[in-house]
């Protein structure tokens, strides 16, 4: 499914994220200006802010398991916190705008997305509970009914649908010359990966990932940064594995062979392709734990011709065509007082935010 810019206000599952977040209601800077009622009115319809903040939270939660420091500042927090407000706000807009103009979404279309997004999350739930899930045990820790979960649905399917009607309009077309010329222009984005021969070390956060604690993805950390110091300090990769690695290979010294390398996670991918044979990476997060990696060796990768590119190239074009209109249709309601009214007031948060760190700064 294409990935719009706009978010919805309630989207299927979201709480099943949400969920395994920490509680910062008492900490986190967005959270404690979310007023009692609506964040915002558009036209008269008002954004809950418990939506808002379980959009939010899924949104940091997912942050929080990409990058190494779990610890964002308020700065970023509330740049986010307005992100997810603006994204709520234009589906709104967009959804109203598909009621204006009697655009609908089949029952059968609002089924078949249901049955993706159970399947998906359902596969999710098996491995933390080691049993294959019933629907309401997904829908249980989703927090929603099933009857909320297609609402969310139908509204989504609007939203792309009423989207894809206003690009369309602007003209959203993208011609051969059009891919060609961003073929062209990016040519690194064009390479079939080749083969990465990598050795790793995983510490695992106690339980599991998915309900470790802050304190347990910490000692996690301080277990890969000792095994990453030892490495630097001459030990072999392939012992310092064996005797700190909890990878299913550790008992291999951490050795993963030659993969190639689009069957590998994209953070592996991601890192060793700015590594030389025999660097150490970076202590880094990933869903499944904490890694350090070793680049071995590498296989060669081959150019993907324009002939058979150019159709992805086209879509991602116009993805970004269809954003471009998105925006600009919703601009003016966005911007216009009398028709949206927000009540958190997270940009006065940022200026002030802004102006500590310039003082610090200077």
């Amino acid at each position: 499914m294409r990935n719009l810019i706009v978010a919805l206000p309630v989207l299927l599952f979201a709480g099943f994220l949400a969920a395994q977040a920490p509680d910062l209601a008492k900490l986190d800077i967005v959270e404690r200006s979310v007023p009692d009622g609506p964040v915002a009115l558009v036209d008269g319809t008002a954004i809950d802010g418990s939506d808002f903040v379980r959009e939010y939270r899924r949104h940091l939660h997912n942050v929080m398991n990409m990058v190494q420091d779990p610890d964002l500042n308020d700065q970023f927090r509330v740049r986010a916190g307005l992100t997810i407000l603006g994204d709520m706000i234009r589906s709104e807009i967009l959804l109203k705008e598909a009621q204006r103009r009697n655009i609908t979404v089949s029952d059968a279309d609002v089924q078949a997305e249901y049955k993706k997004k159970m399947d998906f999350f359902s596969k999710r739930l098996e491995q933390e509970i080691n049993a294959v899930p019933t629907e309401e045990q997904v829908l249980q820790k989703a927090g929603q009914t099933r009857e909320e979960a297609l609402a969310s649905i139908r509204n989504q399917l609007l939203v792309e649908k009423i989207s894809d009607t206003i690009a369309e309009e602007k003209g959203s077309s993208v011609s051969t010359e059009d891919a060609r010329t961003y073929y062209e222009k990016n040519p690194n984005l064009f390479q079939t990966p080749g083969g990465l021969h990598l050795n790793q070390m995983l510490a695992i956060p106690k339980p599991n990932p998915a309900k470790a604690e802050k304190a347990a993805w910490q000692k996690a950390e301080e277990q890969m940064t000792r095994a990453r110091a030892r490495v630097l300090a001459g030990e072999q990769f392939a012992a310092v594995a064996r005797d700190m690695s909890e990878a299913p290979d550790a008992s291999k010294g951490g050795d993963m062979g030659m993969i190639p390398a689009a069957g590998l996670p994209p953070f592996f991918v991601e890192r060793a392709s700015k590594m030389k044979p025999g660097d150490i990476s970076d202590v880094f997060r990933s869903e499944y734990g904490v890694h350090v990696i070793q680049l071995v060796a590498t296989e060669a990768s081959d150019v993907v011709s324009f002939e058979d590119a150019q159709e992805k190239i086209k879509q991602v074009l116009k993805n970004v065509k269809i954003e471009e209109a998105v925006l600009q249709f919703c601009e003016p309601v966005v911007n216009d007082g009398n028709r949206t009214k927000i009540f958190i007031q997270l940009e006065r948060s940022l200026a002030v935010l802004d102006e500590k760190k310039e003082k610090k700064d200077s």
